[in-house]
């Protein structure tokens, strides 16, 4: 993903990414699945936006519900815009959430700065380098393009 800007607000920080490609809804699956797997038991919330700038309407329940696997819920049966997915990164050690944005190429981080303890590391670099999630939001969209190719593959080889 290629670092776009950041911007600091009321105590949250926001990121924005461009993914390599222009993408779709089933790659926002895929990546949201990759975060989500990131998250595990510390997931705290999963909303999707009919359109960029429309309300968000919460679907967490039913996502823990079918145990992550996005393509079983039913409320992702169609696409949607915006698919936003909150909670601590097991591999950052801290609260993020991460918007996809269908049909485009934009992936937006938030980081609730005020909510991660003085004593994390993660506070004290973010405060220095605006980078430091890239390699996070790198291998995010590499795994989602992986799963793309497996799921592919497989069907393929299923006769699907």
């Amino acid at each position: 993903m290629v670092f776009k800007g950041i911007n600091e607000d009321g105590g949250w920080i926001t990121v924005e990414y461009a993914a390599t490609w222009s993408y779709g809804f089933d790659f926002m699956l895929d990546a949201a699945r990759v975060i989500l797997f990131d998250f595990g038991a510390d997931l705290q919330r999963v909303t999707i936006a009919e359109i960029a700038g429309g309300s968000f309407t919460d679907i967490t329940e039913e996502v823990m519900d079918c145990k992550s696997k996005l393509r079983k819920c039913e409320s992702l049966g169609e696409e949607c815009g915006v698919l936003a997915v909150a909670g601590v990164s097991g591999i950052m050690e801290c609260p993020i959430q991460v918007k996809f944005y269908n049909q485009t190429n934009t992936v937006v981080l938030d980081i609730p700065v005020g909510q991660i303890p003085d004593n994390n590391p993660i506070k004290n670099e973010l405060s220095e380098n605006a980078h430091i999630f890239d390699n996070y939001m790198n291998s995010v969209e590499i795994k989602a393009y992986c799963a793309d190719t497996e799921r592919r593959t497989l069907e393929r080889i299923n006769g699907n």
